[in-house]
């Protein structure tokens, strides 16, 4: 009896390689033969579950942005407004380890997608969601009348966006940018909206 391969778990297996690598020696360090390596697999074993390397790169971008969001909606659940937001910012930064990782990834793939039409399209794709839910946030927040601000919702929008991915950089380029410092950035950044 052939052995059942469940090949969304093998492909989860190489996109963590692909991070573990990254995270260790940077983007140029992924090449098939030291994937198919880190992930434990024969060289050229790879091609069964991705065609190409570009494909495998897409994926690892991809999952960086969907594990944020599978947090962001576990972490929101039922919050609105203000406190909905605040949970999506907070998602996004580097607070911790794992997410101190998936800044390293994003950062790692940010030079690649200004010149892969496809890893683009990833980063446009996650970033028109964000600034659709922080919009309908916003505008709940209006309606609580926690946000009172004359400033048009896409400029705060680009405020926090701006900040997030400076928090990103500045995490893994500035010791100083502690979590604590961080937090206290997006709550002036967030205070500001109900002056």
């Amino acid at each position: 009896m052939p052995k059942i391969v469940d090949h969304d778990a093998r492909r989860r297996e190489i996109v963590e390689a692909v991070w573990a690598l990254i995270a260790r020696r940077g983007l140029d360090a992924v090449t098939m033969r030291e994937l198919a390596a880190e992930a434990g697999y024969a060289n050229g074993a790879l091609s069964g579950y991705f065609r190409n390397k570009d494909e495998i790169l897409q994926s690892a971008f991809q999952h960086a942005f969907d594990a944020t969001n599978v947090r962001a909606r576990r972490a929101i659940g039922e919050q609105r407004g203000l406190a909905a937001l605040r949970l999506l910012c907070r998602e996004i930064m580097p607070l911790d380890e794992l997410r101190l990782l998936e800044a390293r990834v994003v950062i790692a793939f940010w030079d690649r997608a200004l010149h892969d039409a496809r890893m683009a399209a990833v980063h446009e794709a996650v970033m028109t969601t964000w600034r659709a839910q922080m919009h309908g946030y916003l505008q709940e927040a209006r309606l609580d009348g926690d946000v009172t601000t004359a400033t048009p919702d896409d400029t705060v929008i680009d405020g926090l966006l701006a900040a997030l991915m400076g928090f990103q950089i500045n995490a893994l380029f500035a010791p100083a940018a502690t979590p604590e410092r961080q937090e206290a950035v997006l709550d002036e950044l967030l205070g500001a909206l109900a002056p």
